[in-house]
C-alpha cells in the first residue's frame, strides 16, 4: 500500500481547508497551550475533556481540534518546566534540568523560543514520518492474521506495564483494564457478562466516561488530596526568544540525534514522547560536546528534551492508526476517538477511508504549524496563565468532566460511570498504579479476547500454533523475556555479589 504525498493532499485537503475544521484546528491550539501549561492537568485530560465535544461532529472536524491539542499540549508542558520547575506534562519532565537555570538567570524568554521552536522542529519530522511509514505499516498489517493481531496487543500490554514506575502494578493495571473489558455482551456466543441487570452496560462500558474518571476526575481528587497551588511568582525579566544563528549552528548534531531517538522510541508501543525524552536527554548527557555542563541552563539540554519528545507525537500515532495499538496515554484516548466516531483503526482504515487518514496527516502538520506561531506571539499571554490558581481551576475543569461524561449519551448513568472511575482512577493514584496500562488494557480487551478465541478456534484449540508463525512467535517470546527480564537482571546481580564474595573469601 503505498500513498504519495500527492494523494494525502488531493484527498485530504478539501477536508482540512473547510472553514470549520480550521477555526477547531485553532480553538485545539489554544486549548493544548494552556492545558499543556498548567501543573496539575495533563495533555490526556485535555483530550479527555475535548473529545466528547466531538460527538456530533465530523471526522476532520473532531481530529482539527484534537490533534493540534495533542501537538500543542506536549509542547506547552515546557512552559511550567521552564519558568516553576513543575512540568506540565510528562514529557516535559527532562526540559527542567537545563530550562530552568536558564530562566532563572534572566533568560526565560530565550528558553521558550528554544523550547517552541525545536518543539516545532521534532513535530514537523514526525508529521513527515507519520504519512510516509504508516502506510508502509497498514501494508504489512493487512497481512496479519488473528495469531499476529493477539501477539501484537499481548506486546503493548507488556512494554506498557515494564514502562510503569512498578512492573507488577503496571501488570495489575492492564489486567483490571482487560477485565473491565469483557462487561457486555460477548461478541462471539452474544451471552451478557457482568451487566448485573443493568440494560446500559449490555453493549459494555462506554469510554468517554471510563476515560474522563481516570484521567480527569480521579486527577483532580489526587491534586486536591495533595493540596491546591496559589498562583505561580514568575520570572520578572523575559528577554528575547529567537535562538541565536550561533546556538542553532553547534546544535544541529544534538537536534539530529535528538530527533533520530524521540522517533524511534516513540513508534515503539507503549512507549510514546516521555521515554524518548529520557533517553534523547541522557544520550546527550553522555555524548554530547557540553556533557560537562548539562544541567546549568545550557540549550543542548532543552534541545535534547524538546526536539524529541516531539518527534516521539507524530510516532506514537503510527502504531495506533494502523495496528490500534497506543504509542502512549494521549494516543490511547485518540484510539477512543476514532471509535466514537465508527472508524476502526487498523489497515482497513487506510481502505475504506483514505480520506480521513489523509486529513489526519494534514492537521497533524497543521497542528505543529499552529502552536509554533500560538507560541511565539503568545508567550508571554500564555505565562500568565500560570498565576491562575487551582483552587478556582480545577472546579471549572471537573464541572467539565461531568459535561463531558453526560454529553455522549445524555445518559446519568455515565455520570455514575464517571463518578466511580473517578474514584478508582484517584485510589489507583494511592497506591502507585498508573491508569496508562489499565486504559490501554480496556481499549485492548476486546482485540486480544477476539483474536484469542478466533485464533485457538481456527486451530482446534493448540497455543502452540499462536508460535508457528514467525511475527507471532517473536512478539510472544519478546513479551516473556521482557517481563522476566527485572527478575534475570536480579538473579544476576545476586549471583555475582556472592560470586565476588567467595573470591574474596579464597584470597
Amino acid at each position: 500500500m503505498t500513498i504519495s504525498f500527492a494523494d494525502i493532499l488531493e484527498l485530504g485537503l478539501p477536508l482540512v481547508l473547510d472553514g470549520s475544521v480550521l477555526l477547531l484546528a485553532v480553538i485545539g491550539t489554544i486549548t493544548g497551550l494552556f492545558v499543556g501549561a498548567m501543573p496539575g492537568l495533563s495533555s490526556v485530560m485535555a483530550m479527555a475533556i475535548l473529545i466528547p465535544l466531538t460527538y456530533r461532529m465530523s471526522p476532520p472536524q473532531a481530529f482539527g481540534l484534537l490533534l493540534p491539542a495533542y501537538a500543542a499540549g506536549t509542547f506547552g508542558g515546557a512552559i511550567g518546566a521552564l519558568l516553576l520547575n513543575i512540568p506540565g506534562t510528562g514529557a516535559a519532565i527532562m526540559t527542567t534540568y537545563d530550562g530552568y537555570p536558564m530562566a532563572q538567570r534572566g533568560e526565560a524568554g530565550y528558553a521558550l523560543g528554544l523550547s517552541c521552536v525545536y518543539s516545532f522542529v521534532g513535530g514537523i519530522v514526525s508529521a513527515f514520518f507519520l504519512a510516509i511509514f504508516a502506510p508502509v505499516v497498514a501494508y504489512w498489517a493487512i497481512r496479519m492474521g488473528t495469531r499476529e493481531y493477539f501477539a501484537v496487543a499481548v506486546f503493548g500490554l507488556g512494554v506498557i506495564s515494564y514502562l510503569s514506575p512498578s512492573l507488577v502494578k503496571g501488570l495489575i493495571g492492564g489486567a483490571i483494564g482487560l477485565l473491565l473489558a469483557t462487561v457486555g455482551m460477548d461478541s462471539i456466543t452474544g451471552v451478557s457478562r457482568f451487566t448485573f441487570g443493568h440494560a446500559e452496560l449490555a453493549g459494555g462500558l462506554e469510554f468517554v466516561p471510563v476515560m474522563i474518571g481516570i484521567f480527569g476526575l480521579g486527577e483532580i481528587m489526587y491534586t486536591v488530596e495533595k493540596g491546591t497551588r496559589e498562583g505561580a511568582h514568575l520570572p520578572q525579566k523575559f528577554g528575547r526568544m529567537l535562538p541565536r544563528m550561533k546556538d542553532v549552528i553547534r546544535c544541529i548534531p544534538t537536534t539530529v540525534r535528538s530527533i533520530v531517538v524521540g522517533t524511534f522510541i516513540g513508534v515503539i508501543p507503549a512507549s510514546g514522547p516521555t521515554i524518548g525524552a529520557v533517553a534523547s536527554y541522557g544520550l546527550e548527557k553522555r555524548i554530547g560536546k557540553r556533557r560537562e555542563e548539562m544541567g546549568t541552563g545550557v540549550p543542548e539540554g532543552i534541545i535534547a528534551a524538546e526536539a524529541a519528545n516531539n518527534a516521539g507525537t507524530g510516532a506514537a500515532i503510527v502504531p495506533m492508526i494502523t495496528l490500534g495499538i497506543p504509542g502512549d496515554a494521549v494516543t490511547a484516548v485518540l484510539l477512543g476517538a476514532l471509535m466514537l466516531h465508527n472508524l476502526r483503526p487498523g489497515p482497513t482504515l487506510f481502505t475504506q477511508r483514505l480520506d480521513v487518514v489523509a486529513s489526519i496527516f494534514i492537521l497533524f502538520f497543521l497542528g505543529n504549524v499552529l502552536f509554533l506561531i500560538f507560541g511565539l506571539l503568545g508567550a508571554r499571554i500564555f505565562v500568565r496563565v500560570l498565576r491562575t490558581p487551582q483552587r478556582i481551576l480545577l472546579p471549572i475543569v471537573a464541572a467539565l468532566c461531568f459535561i463531558g461524561a453526560y454529553a455522549v449519551r445524555r445518559s446519568v448513568f455515565d455520570v455514575h460511570i464517571l463518578v466511580i472511575f473517578g474514584i478508582v482512577g484517584f485510589l489507583l493514584r494511592k497506591i502507585g498504579v498508573t491508569p496508562a496500562p489499565l486504559i490501554l488494557g480496556f481499549i485492548l480487551g476486546p482485540i486480544v479476547e477476539s483474536t484469542l478465541r478466533r485464533g485457538l478456534i481456527t486451530t482446534q484449540g493448540s497455543f502452540a500454533a499462536f508460535f508457528a508463525r514467525p511475527i507471532s512467535a517473536f512478539l510472544l517470546v519478546s513479551t516473556v523475556l521482557l517481563l522476566v527480564s527485572p527478575g534475570l537482571i536480579r538473579l544476576a546481580r545476586f549471583l555475582r555479589t556472592r560470586y565476588r564474595a567467595k573470591v574474596e573469601r579464597q584470597v
